[in-house]
């Protein structure tokens, strides 16, 4: 890794730090009691991460213009084992709240308004943005047929986003959001997919329902043409939830599994280019276990700081490719950019930490919590209605 990139990791951590403290006092949001505070406090930082995968990705781009995973293990890592930790993640709440399901039931369409209240908005959001930067990038012209446009305004909406998903004739559309959504349609699927892993769980379901989850699941997997190697980390996942007892949460919790997780992370990144094969995906897993068992990194991840910094993952995870794409493109000029030294290449991506977490605090506040809310509001009203209609008889 070039001397002069690891030398400004130090300080864009302060200016991360700094501007997470200042934008928390600017606009203000709550924190809500949740079972797994580590795991909320790890979010933001993976999140953070892929933020600087992309950029080290955004200085090759601007020099060459080719789009491709960085040479340096730890950036590369950066995006790969960050997206292998959010699919483990994932893969672990879900099961855990079926593991811990005294009912036995679940209402599946609640659950699937849950899920697309939570992401659907702010995801839609971020593509709107998109839509519009390619109007601009485009002067306002049609240079494409109408249903060329349509299957392709479609394919973004629906997560089906790849190097061909090109808007309105625009090469190489999904660099204006450094092609992030890649992600989403596996999480998607995984969504749909719950309901036959609460089988294994004696959760009771419909077999409709059962055979209408399994096949949007499917149509999913087959439009997107998913590789089936990106579902084990949810396998890291599920088995991380069965491994997860009260009894490993008094052991992995010392100060001793803390070192041993740091220890694996650096072996990891000092012996491997990704994180998407077997031996990488274990070895997340087991840092993963130790995270969910309770460990909280010397008391960094649960902080307060890293659970505010958490809250705004999503936001961050969808906009910071926009943002680094606004910078070099309206703001400084693919021309003027490309002849960037290192130092100053990196001072740019330092001086837009800030203002990248202000945005993503301000969309977390006023596009994610109100949806959130909204969804919870109504199933609130629904239970009481269906509650007083009980005790009145009607």
């Amino acid at each position: 890794m070039n001397f002069t990139i690891s030398a400004f990791l130090f300080p864009i951590l302060i200016v991360l730090i700094l501007s997470v403290l200042i934008v928390n006092i600017l606009v203000k949001t709550d924190l809500n009691e949740i079972r797994h505070p580590e795991i909320d406090g790890l979010r933001g930082y993976l999140a953070f991460f892929v933020f600087l995968h992309h950029s080290y990705i955004w200085q090759v781009f601007l020099k060459t213009k080719n789009w491709e995973d960085p040479e340096s293990n730890l950036f590369n890592q950066f995006g790969e084992t960050t997206v292998v930790f959010f699919f483990i993640i994932t893969a672990f709440l879900f099961t855990s709240k079926l593991i811990h399901n005294k009912t036995k039931e679940i209402d599946w369409s609640e659950y699937l308004k849950s899920r697309f209240f939570r992401l659907f908005p702010m995801y839609f959001f971020s593509i709107i943005i998109v839509f519009i930067l390619v109007a601009i990038l485009t002067q306002f012209k049609i240079r494409v047929s109408a249903i060329e446009n349509m299957k392709s305004i479609l394919s973004w909406i629906f997560f089906n986003v790849s190097k061909n998903s090109n808007i309105n004739g625009l090469e190489d559309t999904f660099i204006l959001n450094s092609g992030i959504t890649w992600t989403l349609p596996y999480e998607w699927a995984f969504y749909f997919l719950l309901p036959i892993i609460a089988l294994f769980f004696k959760i009771k379901i419909n077999f409709k329902a059962l055979l209408g989850f399994t096949a949007v699941a499917a149509i999913i997997l087959v439009i997107n043409k998913s590789s089936l190697r990106h579902f084990m980390p949810f396998v890291g996942g599920i088995s991380v939830a069965l491994l997860n007892s009260k009894k490993l949460d008094t052991i992995l919790k010392q100060k001793a599994y803390t070192v041993l997780a740091i220890v694996l992370l650096a072996a990891s990144i000092y012996f491997f280019n990704g994180g998407r094969k077997p031996i990488q995906i274990i070895i997340a897993s087991i840092v993963f276990l130790i995270i969910a068992s309770g460990n909280n990194f010397f008391g960094i991840l649960s902080s307060r700081f890293s659970r505010k910094f958490g809250q705004i993952t999503y936001s961050l995870y969808l906009l910071h490719g926009i943002l680094l794409f606004i910078i070099f493109y309206f703001i400084i000029g693919f021309d003027r950019a490309k002849t960037l030294t290192n130092s100053e290449f990196w001072l740019i991506i330092t001086a837009s930490v800030f203002p990248l977490i202000l945005i993503c605090q301000l969309t977390f506040k006023y596009i994610e919590l109100p949806l959130m809310a909204m969804s919870k509001r109504k199933k609130i009203q629904e239970v009481l209605v269906t509650d007083y209609s009980i005790k009145s008889g009607k």
